[in-house]
């Protein structure tokens, strides 16, 4: 039993590796440095300005997954890019720093918004599956009984 959850925890652990991760960090000197995770060089990061909605800065990820860009002068996202269905939106840094900032509706319009694909399964993949699931508990539900059966036979011809 311990063996079947430990599989199921490394698969579990597995099917979500593949998550965008973008981890925004503040220096101390007027600069934000972004890091990306290990499997998305070649990402584009773009900030984004929250009061035009105009792209302020562009570039694409290094090998190193790492980049050091300067603050922008207004509040921004930053949108990590990595194709179709793949977009992370943080908050940036910002110096003036307001208990909150407000996007003007027409702004929010032209930002990127996140995505994520969402990978839906087909009906016959999962008959499929199902199918797969009821035969793994009939076999051993059978199997327990024909054990139980050879045991009670076992004793009977050793008494």
């Amino acid at each position: 039993m311990k063996k079947i959850m430990y599989i199921f925890l490394f698969l579990t652990s597995y099917i979500y590796s593949h998550e965008l991760m973008l981890n925004v960090i503040e220096n101390r000197d007027k600069t934000v440095t972004l890091i990306g995770g290990e499997t998305i060089p070649g990402a584009m990061i773009r900030f984004e300005s929250l009061q035009t909605g105009e792209v302020i800065f562009k570039q694409r990820l290094p090998k190193e997954s790492e980049i050091i860009v300067s603050i922008p002068n207004e509040p921004y996202q930053i949108v990590l890019d990595r194709g179709p269905g793949e977009k992370v939106i943080k908050t940036g840094i910002f110096e003036k720093r307001d208990d909150e900032i407000k996007v003007k509706p027409e702004i929010k319009e032209k930002l990127t918004k996140p995505e994520h694909e969402v990978h839906e399964w087909d009906s016959f993949t999962l008959t499929f599956f199902l199918i797969i699931i009821v035969l793994l508990i009939l076999t051993i539900y059978f199997s327990n009984k024909n054990s139980n059966k050879i045991l009670k036979q076992l004793k009977n011809t050793q008494l």
